[in-house]
């Protein structure tokens, strides 16, 4: 498997995932081959990129979290089910604690129109996973689920053209955006009186603040350090990295590895140290199927992550010959080149 930008596929290539639509359908099965018609639909819908199967090349990426679990919480987030959705967040807990493995090292594959959907669902197992590295107990990773997953539903309330536009955002339209966490808090408050059922104080608070930064220059209330609860200070970091390398109608994705740097450059100012310490033993920087250039100016694909030393991963060369970077001390990765 490897991971192919929409605008490098070719007919022939092989879908090597699920492919869904806006409506959450299956648009092409695993194992499709690509005809030029079916690349054109995928760049008309603005996916990024795509993971391309190729036979006896290389090792899949696991599967924290199924394509059905995550559909149907997409669909209910879409609904504002937010019943269904905090049902939905602590089987994601559920999955992600039987999961084989917790390193993140596949792309993400979304479009435009999905894109506050599927990031919603990428935070929430982001922070889970991140939970689960803090020592997290069960109970407290079911509220940390619950709050990532509905931690943007306040940007319902947020005018369509300012969440759409297609390019940077005015001061005055910045400052509509960021009352969402504010709207997110009044959905969650106004649940119990539709409903009878009230929502858990933490997962008002994550919702709510998960846009303050550690020194206090976030929103809305300018909290810093211990003050914002950490369930916010996880999902927040959750939420920057997926919208880093998420590709929107203003921007391109940035790749996983200048996105964690990202991250890291930013610890102990939007960041807790402590979250991003944890953050960084389960992100891969470069995700299996990412094609990079070595130092030796060679060329090849990440087949397998070492999940001791994730920046020293298994690279396939072009040649067909694996070099394990563990084994090659003086060999590096420079950078990603298919993204």
């Amino acid at each position: 498997m490897r991971y192919v930008s929409a605008r490098q596929l070719k007919p022939g290539m092989v879908l090597s995932n699920n492919l869904y639509d806006d409506n959450d359908k299956v648009l092409l099965k695993a194992n499709t081959e690509l005809s030029q018609a079916y690349i054109n639909r995928i760049q008309q819908m603005d996916f990024d990129g795509i993971y391309i199967f190729e036979e006896g090349d290389i090792e899949t990426a696991r599967q924290i979290v199924s394509n059905e679990t995550r559909m149907k919480a997409i669909n209910k987030l879409k609904k504002l089910d937010l019943n269904a959705c905090q049902f939905l967040a602590n089987s994601i807990v559920n999955e992600i604690q039987n999961a084989e493995s917790l390193i993140v090292e596949q792309m993400t594959l979304s479009n435009y129109d999905n894109y506050t959907y599927v990031h919603s669902v990428n935070v929430d197992v982001l922070s889970v996973i991140i939970g689960i590295g803090m020592g997290l107990r069960n109970e407290e990773l079911e509220l940390l689920s619950q709050g990532a997953i509905m931690h943007d539903i306040g940007k319902c309330d947020i005018p369509i053209e300012i969440i759409n536009k297609p390019s940077k955002l005015t001061w005055d339209e910045f400052e509509i955006m960021k009352k969402h966490p504010e709207h997110g808090l009044n959905r969650l408050r106004e649940k119990v009186k539709t409903d009878g059922e009230d929502v858990a104080a933490v997962v008002k608070n994550a919702v709510y603040s998960h846009h303050e930064n550690w020194d206090g220059s976030g929103y809305p209330r300018k909290l810093s350090g211990e003050k914002i609860h950490k369930f916010a200070r996880i999902i927040h970091v959750a939420d920057v990295y997926d919208a880093l390398t998420s590709k929107r109608a203003y921007k391109d994705s940035m790749n996983p590895a200048n996105a964690i740097e990202y991250i890291m450059a930013n610890t102990g100012t939007m960041f807790d140290d402590e979250v991003t310490s944890v953050f960084v033993k389960y992100v891969a920087p470069y995700p299996i199927g990412c094609r990079v250039l070595l130092s030796n100016g060679k060329q090849g694909v990440i087949s397998e992550n070492n999940q001791k030393q994730l920046s020293r991963p298994k690279v396939k060369l072009d040649s067909g010959t694996v070099v394990d970077l563990m084994n090659k001390l003086d060999i590096t990765i420079l950078q990603i080149l298919n993204t």
